[in-house]
């Protein structure tokens, strides 16, 4: 079973130039969790994914320059708080990057596999 956080637009202070973590930019976030396949009958036998939300939000928070550290973090808060995870992916794009003349995202994309 995989549980699934498409689109998560968040505002943050992440990023290398000093600009970033002064001014910020939008940051668009996925997540991809799978779970042990076991009978599913309440809330506790799954991972909420309004809790990975707020876990997620309040990691954001605390700004980094490097997105493969946030993404560590926040894999290791969410995988903390639920013991059903057998893999965690999370994507991380930077929807306005610093660059010249660019036009798109960047990003990063982090797999762990737990089980």
């Amino acid at each position: 079973m995989q549980i699934l956080l498409d689109d998560i637009i968040l505002f943050g202070y992440h990023g290398v130039h000093p600009l970033e973590n002064e001014v910020g930019t939008n940051f668009q976030i996925g997540i991809k969790i799978d779970i042990d396949d076991i009978p599913i009958r309440v809330l506790e036998d799954t991972v909420d994914y309004e809790k990975v939300y707020l876990l997620l939000k309040e990691e954001f928070k605390k700004t980094e320059q490097l997105l493969e550290v946030l993404a560590d973090r926040i894999i290791q808060t969410i995988i903390s708080n639920f013991h059903q995870i057998i893999q965690i992916e999370i994507s991380i794009k930077k929807l306005n990057p610093p660059i010249p003349s660019f036009q798109g995202t960047v990003g990063i994309k982090k797999l762990k596999k737990i089980k």
